[in-house]
C-alpha cells in the first residue's frame, strides 16, 4: 500500500478537485474545532499536507506558522510524541486496519479536554477505490466509529456532513456521490 501512496503523491495535488476537497474538509475542521492559534495540532495521515497547510494558513494571522514533520504510525510508542490539543485526520481511517488501536493512541496523545476531528468516507460497498487492497475498510460506518472512540474514552462524539465527492464507482462504472463525514470527539 505504501508504494501506491508514494506514486499517487507525485500527482495528487495536480488535481484541482482534490485540492479543493482538502480545503473544504480543512475548513470544516477549523469551523468545528475553532482553534485559537496556540494549540499543538497533529495531522495524522497527512499525505501531501493539504489539511495541515490549510490549518496553518488560517492561523497565520495570529503568528502561527510552524509545521514539524514526524513519522509515526498507529502501533508505535506514543511516548515518542508530545501531547496534542487536537488531532485531525482526513481520509485516512479507512486505510487503518486497527481502528480501535488508532482511537486508543489518539486518546493517549491528547491532553485532557483535547479533541479529534476525523473526516472520512461513509460506508461505500468498496466502490470508492479503483484498485482492490488499497483500503482496509470499505468506508467507515459512523455508529461503529462512534462506539470505538467511546470505548477508548472519548466523549461528546458528534458527526457533521463534511463534503461529497462525485466519481465513478469502481464496481458499477457509473458516477456516484460518495459522502464524507466529520466526526469530532473530546478526551475526557
Amino acid at each position: 500500500m505504501t508504494d501506491y501512496f508514494e506514486k499517487a503523491a507525485v500527482v495528487w495535488d495536480k488535481d484541482p478537485g482534490r485540492v479543493q476537497m482538502a480545503r473544504t474538509i480543512a475548513d470544516a475542521m477549523i469551523n468545528v474545532l475553532n482553534p485559537g492559534g496556540k494549540e499543538l495540532v497533529m495531522d495524522y495521515g497527512t499525505g501531501t499536507g493539504n489539511i495541515a497547510l490549510r490549518i496553518v494558513e488560517k492561523l497565520s494571522h495570529d503568528g502561527i506558522s510552524a509545521i514539524e514533520i514526524r513519522e509515526w504510525s498507529i502501533g508505535q510508542d506514543t511516548a515518542l510524541l508530545p501531547r496534542f490539543d487536537a488531532i485531525v485526520s482526513s481520509m485516512t481511517m479507512h486505510h487503518v486496519r486497527d481502528t480501535a488501536g488508532a482511537a486508543h493512541a489518539f486518546y493517549t496523545l491528547l491532553v485532557p479536554g483535547g479533541r479529534v476531528a476525523i473526516a472520512d468516507l461513509d460506508s461505500d460497498n468498496g466502490e470508492f477505490h479503483e484498485e482492490p487492497g488499497i483500503a482496509e475498510h470499505d468506508g467507515i460506518d459512523r455508529k461503529y466509529l462512534q462506539q470505538v472512540f467511546e470505548q477508548a474514552g472519548f466523549v461528546l462524539v458528534q458527526f457533521h456532513e463534511a463534503a461529497t465527492i462525485q466519481k465513478i464507482s469502481s464496481r458499477t462504472g457509473k458516477i456516484r456521490d460518495f459522502t464524507i463525514f466529520l466526526m469530532t470527539a473530546q478526551r475526557s
